[in-house]
């Protein structure tokens, strides 16, 4: 469970360094320590693969934060066998975790959609591919791929179109703060 909140915490670093605003997370809502509640449509684990399923509208949710996809995948840490004639078990740490399909993030504050997203414990690194869109308020950035450095809170959009004046090149549109119009109370 402890990785699942990695894989969980590596999405929601994903769109908060994306939007470039904040440091990457361990779970999946920065400020929770609440528990994570799983669904799908069903959900299978294969023991001799190291492997956990969730399909069909598959959805992780702690307090505001979610993730869905049509799959999640979590790919278990294989602990050495024993014996010669023992096979090797499954350890409680993810090496992988995948997320296929209609990939959302959605907290309060911002959200980011995609066709497929990984996070990879050995380089401690997210990629978010398909169609990336990350939007924060009323700004929005786009590109084919999001490539998350999670311990240094790194982020790269990028796209496979090049060349100025090119449609689907990396973009992105950013507003700048806007006073509050004179009519309205100051904040409190």
């Amino acid at each position: 469970m402890r990785r699942l909140q990695a894989l969980i915490g590596g999405a929601a670093a994903m769109l908060i360094a994306a939007s470039l605003s904040a440091p990457a997370r361990a779970q999946l809502s920065a400020q929770s320590k609440g528990p994570i509640d799983i669904t799908a449509d069903q959900a299978e684990v294969i023991q001799s693969k190291c492997m956990a399923i969730w399909r069909g509208a598959a959805e992780a949710i702690q307090d505001a934060s979610r993730i869905r996809a049509d799959s999640i995948t979590v790919y278990s840490k294989t602990k050495p066998a024993h014996g010669p004639n023992e096979p090797g078990a499954c350890g409680s740490g993810a090496e992988r975790i995948v997320a296929n399909g209609n990939v959302y993030y959605v907290t309060p504050d911002r959200n980011g959609r995609g066709d497929h997203a990984v996070y990879t414990a050995a380089d401690d690194q997210i990629v978010m591919t398909g169609s990336v869109i990350v939007v924060q308020g009323d700004n929005v950035a786009r590109g084919d791929k999001l490539i998350i450095d999670v311990a240094s809170h790194q982020a790269r959009m990028v796209s496979d179109v090049t060349g100025a004046g090119k449609a689907g090149r990396v973009r992105g549109v950013y507003f700048p703060d806007q006073p509050a119009p004179a009519s309205a109370p100051a904040p409190r």
